[in-house]
């Protein structure tokens, strides 16, 4: 039986970037069977990677590199001489660790998207689509919340959004839903999964409205990304703002139809055969003009009409039916 072979990834990303590692990581350990993973990412994002049998350890981390925790957190990974060293950042641990073969980014990468970033260091094919993996349980525990006739169509919606400027109004997420589903929609007699945080509740709300009862499945704020990424799996279409349940719906690989203004979706958007990105008539350069440094209290994403997303959406579903 071959040794483990050792790797320490450094991703401190953001759960929507930290999870287009998914994919990559999934390539990477193809190529390497025997790996031993260390991760170092936020605390935010660790859950992403709880079902990882090749993740030996994961080290949540939200602090400055270079402060007291940093540097206990240095000390311990400069005890082993890795195999192959991934740091995404780059951060200032990297300068300082042993490794036989280095993956290091440059600061400046920020046009780059993170996966085809991730695996250009790693020399490796970019994947088709970011991937996760899901216990058994985990998968099992999805079913439940999602208890029901499994060939009625589920159309999954987040309405919510990290700020005010990138959120779609929420009315019109339930307009959409409630034409989707009707008799001459595309997703006929849907059931509606409602996703999202604790923060998107209040988006959530008008959404409810969108179908009877009996036909809403309602976890905004109920389940952790990566459970969320498992009930996605059972979904017939996903539509959301750029946040990270679009992230996730495209991992599972389910027709997703992303909402995009005051975000650069060249590098923002995740990749995908199924992830169709529908932009504001305004490129990302053009908000950016109007609002240098994407924090004024106004949304910039009422001039993507809801007729424009729904026959989107029903296009693109007539045409995979």
């Amino acid at each position: 039986m071959s040794r483990p072979f050792p790797i320490l990834v450094i991703a401190l990303d953001a759960p929507k970037k930290a999870l287009a590692l998914g994919g990559v990581l999934s390539r990477l350990l193809q190529e390497v069977p025997n790996a031993s993973v260390t991760l170092v990412t936020r605390s935010e994002s660790a859950p992403l990677f709880a079902d990882y049998p090749q993740i030996e350890t994961v080290f949540p981390f939200d602090g400055e590199v270079a402060s007291w925790a940093g540097l206990k957190l240095w000390w311990s990974l400069r005890k082993r001489v890795w195999g192959l060293l991934l740091d995404t950042g780059p951060s200032l641990w990297s300068r300082f660790l042993l490794a036989k073969t280095r993956a290091i980014a440059s600061p400046y990468h920020e046009d780059e998207h993170p996966v085809v970033l991730a695996s250009r260091l790693l020399k490796l094919e970019a994947p088709e689509l970011p991937w996760l993996q899901v216990s058994e349980a985990r998968a099992a525990g999805a079913a439940m919340f999602l208890d029901g006739d499994e060939e009625t169509p589920l159309l999954a919606i987040a309405p919510g959004a990290p700020w005010q400027g990138a959120q779609w109004p929420a009315e019109r997420f339930s307009v959409l839903a409630s034409r989707l589903m009707n008799e001459d929609g595309p997703l006929k007699g849907a059931r509606l999964l409602i996703l999202g945080g604790e923060g998107d509740r209040e988006a959530a709300t008008a959404l409810r409205m969108a179908a009877p009862k009996a036909r809403v499945i309602e976890l905004t704020g109920k389940l952790d990304p990566l459970t969320a990424y498992a009930c996605l799996r059972h979904c017939h279409a996903f539509v959301g703002n750029d946040d990270i349940w679009l992230h996730l719906a495209a991992a599972a690989n389910v027709p997703s139809f992303g909402l995009y203004g005051p975000s650069d979706d060249a590098v923002e958007a995740p990749l995908g055969r199924n992830v169709h990105v529908l932009r504001t008539p305004r490129r990302f350069e053009e908000i950016r003009a109007m609002d240098p440094n994407l924090d004024q209290a106004m949304c910039h994403m009422l001039d993507l009409s809801l007729n424009r997303v729904y026959e989107a959406v029903k296009t693109t579903l007539a045409v995979e039916s």
